[in-house]
């Protein structure tokens, strides 16, 4: 919904995205609800369904074997989820685990590489929510998060305040992947630091349009990087607000 809500900001026209939304969500009613939203934001032609993302993926590619390959990949996956199907990835037939096998009490890592999967060859991006413990920790995790930087595929990792989500108050992190970098972006990740950028409410803390905004200017291409170590780079400044 967001990404038809910034074309229509735009002034485009939503029908560009007939034929061309796919999803897929476990939990009932939650496709139902994304249908109905559809549907009444003008767009007829889509398919949502309901079933085990990491266990039976609704969206394959007859003619390659493999998953069904989208330009953009977005995700608010569960954080942390235990017993996320990892029997299944012990001989995964789409061969998702390319990166590694993530833990069974930790199903972050079979998230991003679920979506890394989806990712078309030449154009394929994605943007997924995980908890910020998921930057740090280390066996098998931390595995999967070098083979990522080593294929230089994290393009940008932006790290947002605590207790911005329902349901829980662990500080969450934006992680954007890409499968092939532009020439100025090789190499290197952006890191933003937008712990600072929420409005303090009384049992929830809330990301405003305008913090967005900030967040989306770090990340534009004319912003000014440095080489920072282990080949990562970083902004000169970082976007700061008050509470």
């Amino acid at each position: 919904m967001g990404a038809i809500e910034h074309v229509q900001r735009a002034d485009g026209d939503p029908r560009t995205f007939f034929g061309k939304i796919y999803g897929q969500e476990k939990n009932h009613p939650t496709p139902s609800i994304a249908r109905m939203n559809l549907v009444l934001h003008g767009i007829e032609d889509f398919q949502i369904v309901r079933e085990d993302t990491l266990r039976s993926p609704a969206f394959t590619d007859s003619s390659t074997g493999g998953l069904a390959t989208f330009d953009c990949v977005i995700a608010n996956p569960p954080f942390a989820l235990k017993e996320w199907g990892r029997e299944v990835w012990e001989a995964d037939p789409w061969g998702r685990a390319a990166y590694g096998l993530p833990p069974d009490s930790y199903g972050d890592y079979a998230w991003v590489q679920h979506m890394v999967a989806s990712m078309a060859a030449r154009t394929g991006r994605m943007a997924v929510v995980l908890p910020q413990g998921a930057l740090f920790r280390k066996a098998a995790e931390g595995a999967i998060r070098r083979q990522l930087l080593e294929k230089d595929l994290i393009e940008t990792v932006i790290g947002l305040a605590p207790n911005i989500f329902y349901g829980t108050g662990l500080a969450p992190a934006v992680v954007v992947l890409r499968r092939k970098k532009p020439a100025t972006r090789k190499g290197k990740v952006l890191v933003i630091d937008a712990s600072s950028l929420f409005r303090k409410g009384r049992a929830q803390n809330y990301l405003d349009p305008e913090h967005v905004e900030q967040i989306v200017t770090g990340c534009m291409p004319s912003r000014t990087w440095r080489t920072g170590p282990r080949s990562s780079a970083w902004p000169r400044s970082r976007p700061r607000t008050g509470h």
